[in-house]
């Protein structure tokens, strides 16, 4: 009795000493803002702090840009805590309508199309539309072009005719594409290359000659002439529809319904002068320049500044491919037995009914997951858990082991499980069917059950003669965990295209990405061999030639 007294004593005290320190340090409430963190100038990613810079929630990565700075703005005026989420560009609006976000601050225009899913602030930056262009292009095609001197439409489609455009998805630039260029009635044969994931990969396209020019905002298209011999296309904004033109503005994102907070916004982006919200940009586009110069060599910097990143990277592929091969081993194993029961004339109702719908749902689990990709998967996944309410965001590491261990580790970890498991289940399955049906009569013989037989004699067989099949699932893994990026899943991926727009370094980043994942499958490959030539008793040697146990 006196030992519960002094634990409520003890507990009390804690309670009095929190409640105490809270009052003295009173938290503000957090503005959590969504963006895609490889936008320049509006936002991109570091690798440390440059002192204009916010850290990126769960990683040990910090974000700067336009929108940072009005992030940071916003979050004095409303005196609230920022923090900044990253996530992908098609991912925003379906984490700000499931609460993840509070607001989406990452350069978007209020499409008619958007409005009808959130609601916007007044634009919080006004721009013209411009193309990035080569040098070489800009000289030959539009001599003397300038602010002061831009090109008409009638020059742009004269000069584009025969060449092919290019954007970035699902950004209003694209459209312009089709509207005033593709679909024109003049008889101009303009191509719409197929749009591209970021700003930085359709720029690096327009660098190697892939396609002639990209439309976008004049902040992108100064930012992007970093990238290399690349010059901005002035235009003539009067070739824009008025729509088209308010299409040129990005404004804030809030869910529907959270009037307050709108208000609070357009109240605070109201004192914000359009001086200032020039200089912020200004300032913004001279600091994106990629971090790779072109006189440097681009290997060594990027093994240099970015080992962490690419480390971190190794790691949580690793643990992808390893955790969800052997996981996805294990309940494998039981669908491969739940597809193998038989239905016996002496098993009564009840068993032949559980063994029925064993057989329906081992049968249907293994049709499902097989016959979608991995990535469609990852997607329903997460918007599913996001609409039940769950959100994996949510769970937090230390600080220290944050850009590996997250929550979008273990949504990974979850699909890439469930996926590899019903081809492990279909793996173990053809081994058990191939061990000789004289190993289980024998084994009967001897007194062993049914159930013993299976997991002792038939089991331990199949799992061996279903070693390479096995391992080269594991190589699977190691390659197609790449996919997880779409659910902001930070493997070696979805580092390097973090390192390619940070550093507008394309082709040497795939390059060495694809070197790396080569030498990842090449050591899963040797491993596995050792393994199988340790279970034929082999001892390991460099002798190609030499002969196993049992060979003449």
């Amino acid at each position: 009795m006196r030992l519960f007294k002094r634990i409520l004593l003890a507990l009390a005290s804690l309670v009095l000493v929190f409640s105490l320190a809270s009052c003295g340090d009173e938290k503000r409430d957090t503005l959590v803002v969504g963006m895609e963190c490889s936008y320049q100038p509006f936002n991109w990613t570091l690798d440390s702090d440059n002192g204009y810079s916010l850290p990126i929630d769960g990683t040990n990565q910090f974000a700067d840009g336009y929108d940072i700075q009005v992030a940071k703005y916003l979050g004095e005026k409303l005196n609230r805590e920022v923090v900044i989420k990253k996530t992908v560009w098609d991912s925003l609006i379906p984490d700000l309508n499931n609460g993840n976000l509070d607001i989406v601050l990452a350069g978007m225009t209020a499409t008619p199309e958007r409005q009808k899913e959130i609601s916007f602030t007044e634009p919080y930056l006004v721009s013209d539309l411009a193309f990035l262009i080569s040098r070489e292009n800009l000289e030959k095609d539009f001599p003397g072009n300038s602010k002061e001197n831009p090109a008409t439409y009638d020059e742009l489609l004269k000069a584009f005719d025969g060449k092919g455009l290019i954007c970035q998805m699902n950004v209003v630039g694209d459209g312009y594409i089709d509207t005033y260029f593709v679909d024109n009635k003049k008889g101009y044969n303009i191509k719409h290359n197929s749009a591209l994931e970021t700003y930085p990969l359709a720029a690096n396209d327009v660098l190697r000659g892939g396609s002639y020019a990209m439309p976008a905002e004049l902040p992108v298209i100064e930012a992007m002439t970093n990238l290399g011999d690349l010059a901005v296309l002035y235009v003539d904004q009067s070739m824009l529809s008025a729509d088209d033109q308010f299409g040129l503005t990005v404004s804030i994102g809030v869910k529907k319904g959270n009037d307050e907070l709108l208000t609070a916004l357009d109240e605070a982006l109201a004192d914000l002068s359009i001086e200032e919200r020039g200089t912020m940009m200004g300032e913004a586009a001279k600091r994106s320049s990629g971090d790779v110069s072109q006189d440097e060599n681009k290997y060594v910097t990027i093994f240099t500044k970015y080992s962490s990143w690419i480390w971190s990277g190794i790691a949580t592929t690793l643990i992808l491919a390893i955790f969800g091969t052997v996981v996805g081993l294990i309940i494998g194993i039981f669908i491969a037995y739940g597809k193998n029961l038989v239905i016996k004339e002496t098993d009564n109702k009840v068993i032949k009914v559980l063994k029925r719908i064993c057989l329906v749902i081992c049968g249907t689990y293994s049709i499902v997951l097989r016959g979608t990709p991995m990535m469609v998967q990852a997607l329903i996944f997460k918007y599913g858990c996001q609409a039940m309410g769950i959100n994996f965001e949510m769970i937090q590491f230390p600080a220290a082991v944050s850009n590996v261990l997250n929550g979008w580790l273990i949504a990974g970890l979850i699909v890439i499980t469930l996926n590899t498991s019903a081809y492990m289940g279909e793996i173990v399955r053809s081994g058990m069917n191939g061990v000789d049906l004289g190993q289980a009569e024998g084994a009967r013989s001897l007194g062993m059950s049914a159930s013993r037989t299976s997991i002792s004699i038939i089991l331990p067989q199949a799992l061996r003669n279903a070693l390479p099949t096995i391992g080269n699932e594991l190589i699977v893994n190691i390659k197609d965990s790449s996919v997880l990026n779409v659910i902001a899943v930070s493997e070696l991926f979805y580092r390097f295209k973090d390192i390619a727009s940070t550093s507008y370094a394309f082709f040497e980043c795939y390059l060495v990405i694809a070197g790396i994942y080569l030498i990842l499958t090449l050591c899963a490959t040797g491993i596995l061999k050792l393994i199988e030539n340790k279970m034929d008793g082999v001892k390991f040697s460099f002798n190609p030639f030499r002969k196993k146990r049992g060979e003449l």
